[in-house]
C-alpha cells in the first residue's frame, strides 16, 4: 500500500515538472487530447528521477471529512503572481490523462481507469487571489484516485510552517467570500514534497475522488 502510494505521488510529482515547462494553453482553446498516462509497468523506472528533481517526503495530511464543516482558510497567491482567471480543457478517456495551468504551478493526472467513458474535463482556476479551482463537470465521480500536484513556491505559505499544513480543500458549493476562516466537507489525503535545492516544501499532491470546487487551505 505504501510503495504504491509513494509511486503513484512519484509520477505527479514528475508530471508536475514536464507540464508546467510547457506553454500555458488558452482559455479560449478548444478541448485538446490529454496524453496517456504512464502505466504500471514504468512507474519503478521514474523514482530516481523524481528523486533527483525533489527531496523527501516531508508530511502527509490524512483524508478528513466532517458533513458540519472543517474551518480552514483559503491560502492566497503571492503579490508576484499574476491573478487572472485561467483554464484548460480536454477530452480523458479510459487511458487516463494529464492537464495543466503553468501560470498556477498545477496539473491534475487521470489514472488509467479512473474513467469508463470519455469525458470532457474543464479545470478552471480563481482569478481573485486565491489557490483555487473549478473542476468541472461537476459531481463526476472515479473509479480510482485523481492525483493533483501544486506547487508552493509562488504562495503565502510558501517558506511559512503553513507549508506543513496546508492541504486540498473540498467545497461541495463555492463559496461566496474567500477571506477568513470558511468551512470545507473534506480536507483530501495530501502528501508534501521537499525541494532538494533547499529543503523547504515545494511540491504536494492531493488524492480527489470527485469534482467540485477545490482550493490550497490552511488551519
Amino acid at each position: 500500500m505504501i510503495r504504491s502510494r509513494f509511486l503513484r505521488s512519484s509520477v505527479l510529482v514528475l508530471t508536475t515538472f514536464v507540464a508546467l515547462s510547457c506553454s500555458e494553453y488558452s482559455p479560449t482553446a478548444p478541448p485538446i487530447q490529454a496524453p496517456t498516462q504512464a502505466q504500471d509497468g514504468l512507474l519503478s523506472g521514474l523514482i530516481g528521477l523524481v528523486t533527483n528533481l525533489l527531496g523527501s517526503v516531508l508530511h502527509v495530511i490524512t483524508f478528513r471529512y466532517d458533513p458540519n464543516g472543517i474551518p480552514v482558510n483559503a491560502v492566497r497567491w503571492t503579490g508576484t503572481h499574476v491573478n487572472q482567471t485561467r483554464s484548460v480543457s480536454g477530452y480523458i478517456g479510459q487511458n487516463g490523462g494529464t492537464l495543466a495551468l503553468p501560470s498556477s504551478d498545477f496539473t491534475i493526472t487521470f489514472p488509467s481507469g479512473a474513467l469508463s467513458q470519455t469525458t470532457l474535463i474543464t479545470i478552471v482556476s480563481d482569478g481573485t487571489g486565491y489557490v483555487s479551482y473549478d473542476m468541472r463537470p461537476h459531481g463526476l465521480k472515479f473509479a480510482k484516485p485523481v492525483f493533483v500536484a501544486q506547487r508552493l513556491q509562488n504562495t503565502a505559505v510558501y517558506g511559512t510552517p503553513l507549508a506543513l499544513t496546508a492541504a486540498g480543500a473540498y467545497f461541495p458549493e463555492d463559496p461566496t467570500d474567500l477571506n477568513g476562516t470558511i468551512n470545507a466537507l473534506e480536507i483530501e489525503m495530501t502528501t508534501i514534497f521537499s525541494s532538494k535545492n533547499d529543503g523547504k516544501a515545494d511540491v504536494e499532491t492531493w488524492l480527489l475522488n470527485h469534482f467540485s470546487r477545490y482550493m490550497l487551505a490552511s488551519d
